[in-house]
């Protein structure tokens, strides 16, 4: 129990942070950013990216680096995505002070795929240069 509470303490966390930034935070709270670049999306991505980012290093330290491939992508990308799914309905229909957008959970399935091929790809590439080191 200790073990999986080690790697999932920091991927609960950062759903706590988004729940709270995206249902919790009134819209006319958050600071206006300059015009041109949407910013409301960026944070949506950067948000998915850095949950699905630490689930699957989470993951995939807690499989003592050899997680099962297709769990490993279900717990670092489709939770977040389905999570992501889930914040927009709340905001719809819980949460009056916010709004639901397509857009946001696209910017979070974006955030979460990106996430998940950079680390799939750094930890292949890792364990592929790590057995080829011959002393």
């Amino acid at each position: 129990m200790k073990t999986l509470l080690r790697y999932t303490f920091l991927p609960l966390l950062i759903v706590v942070i988004i729940f709270i930034a995206t249902c919790l935070i009134s819209s006319s709270q958050i600071p206006g950013m300059p015009e041109g670049i949407p910013w409301d999306k960026l944070v949506h991505f950067g948000m998915f990216f850095v949950l699905s980012s630490v689930s699957l290093i989470g993951y995939y330290r807690l499989y003592n680096e050899n997680p099962p491939t297709l769990r490993w992508i279900f717990w670092g990308f489709f939770i977040p995505v389905f999570y992501g799914g889930a914040i927009e309905l709340l905001q719809k229909y819980f949460f009056a002070s916010r709004s639901a957008e397509w857009a946001d959970w696209i910017a979070d399935i974006l955030g979460s795929l990106v996430a998940t091929v950079i680390v799939i790809i750094f930890f292949k590439k890792r364990r592929y240069s790590g057995k080829n080191i011959s002393l």
